[in-house]
């Protein structure tokens, strides 16, 4: 039987990365995809996008349990890619600009008032008093922007998985922005959702602390950059693949 976000499902999709045929190669062409993306940035993620597309497939459209694909059809990857991570770019697009531009002004201002102190020190032309606190208020409002972003970055996040699942079930890269199409199987399964989520974020807490045991390795740390690109493409597969078990679970809720 398919597996759901239960705990058979769990299970499943937590350890499925590792079993199958061939599993380790999967993995380490996927690695090093992470690793040419330190090299040569965004191209070498966007075949992995599109294999993390082809995990929520064959969930959500081949009703079967997660399973690590294999690496062909390069094009096709390529251009599910484009579709699922320029779907995800899109929803982003507003909590980045918050973010960066909040941290570019806190940024401007905090170099402008310490090049302007050090210049207008011995000069009465401009009161270092005004200036220090315009720039304050504007440091403040950076900071204040950057921490929006933040949380809107958070609340975008929870609100991506139907999202995605959407655009994979009908594989129409409008569907991800359907709203009317997945709001409903979002609620229809938001335990589900919740559940899913948690798990994220507690598998990505634990391989940041595996990450840090390295880092503080003296032995070990050499490996470090090879290591995050493991756990990162691992965390990939286990992410995308509870994003499709919860669409698949609110289908079967929506029809039941």
């Amino acid at each position: 039987m398919a597996s759901t976000v239960s705990l058979e499902g769990i299970k499943k999709a937590v350890f499925f990365p590792f079993r199958g045929e061939k599993w380790g190669i999967k993995l380490l062409i996927g690695s090093a995809l992470y690793f040419a993306n330190f090299i040569i940035p965004v191209i070498p993620a966007i075949p992995l996008f599109g294999y993390f597309g082809r995990i929520m497939k064959r969930i959500i459209v081949q009703d079967e349990d997660p399973e690590m694909p294999e690496w062909k059809d390069w094009g096709g990857l390529f251009l599910e890619g484009v579709k699922l991570g320029g779907a995800m770019l899109i929803y982003l697009i507003p909590a980045l600009l918050l973010s960066v531009g909040g941290y570019i002004l806190f940024i401007v201002l905090d170099f402008s008032l310490v090049i302007s102190t050090t210049t207008l020190s011995h000069s009465s032309s401009t009161p270092l008093p005004a200036l220090t606190l315009f720039s304050g208020i504007g440091m403040f409002a950076g900071l204040a922007l950057a921490i929006l972003g933040m949380l809107l970055m958070y609340v975008t996040l929870v609100f991506i998985p139907p999202a995605l699942g959407n655009l994979i079930a009908k594989d129409d890269f409008k569907a991800a922005f359907r709203f009317k199409e997945w709001w409903p199987l979002f609620k229809a399964n938001l335990s589900g959702y919740v559940i899913a989520l948690a798990l994220a974020f507690g598998l990505f807490g634990i391989m940041y602390v595996l990450l840090m045991v390295l880092y503080a390795s003296v032995v070990l740390c050499f490996l470090l950059p090879f290591a995050i690109c493991f756990i990162f493409f691992i965390f990939g597969t286990l992410n995308f693949s509870l994003y499709a078990l919860a669409y698949r679970d609110a289908l079967r809720k929506q029809v039941a």
